[in-house]
């Protein structure tokens, strides 16, 4: 849902505007996960009931968040810019009290593979790019279909 300055006329704004502003009243729900949550636009942000917030080092965006979160959950906030991974801070409606989160960790099936590389590991390795490369174009042309 990108903000006014983003964006000036966007039908698809107006539309999840409107769904994140009245929906409630008709029991339809709106997830809206981003990594940048100072480019939403504010109705949407500030109409959310829960806010799951992962690691934020941008000032900008973490103060965005900061203005959404209700008043008990804002001294949590300073945690934000230090969280590790699989980690995160649950306030609003869907729990009592602002918490701070410490996910569980995926089977190693059913991560995406992304993992952040162990250059340590990396760095005394040699050869074997070939090898890299073709699993890494396999993986590309399996996902295009």
């Amino acid at each position: 849902i990108p903000n006014r300055t983003i964006s000036r006329t966007s039908p698809v704004r107006d539309v999840l505007e409107r769904i994140a502003k009245e929906g409630r009243k008709y029991g339809v729900s709106l997830g809206l996960v981003t990594q940048r949550p100072s480019d939403l636009a504010e109705g949407a942000l500030s109409q959310c009931g829960t806010i799951i917030s992962l690691r934020l080092n941008n000032e900008r965006d973490q103060d965005f968040v900061k203005a959404a979160l209700p008043e008990g959950g804002r001294s949590l906030l300073e945690a934000i810019p230090a969280l590790r991974n699989r980690e995160c801070i649950i306030s609003g409606e869907g729990v009592p009290a602002p918490i701070r989160v410490r996910l569980d960790e995926l089977e190693a099936a059913k991560r995406p593979m992304s993992d952040d590389p162990v250059f340590s590991e990396l760095w005394v390795k040699t050869g074997d790019d070939s090898d890299m490369l073709n699993r890494v174009i396999a993986r590309w042309r399996a996902n295009a279909r």
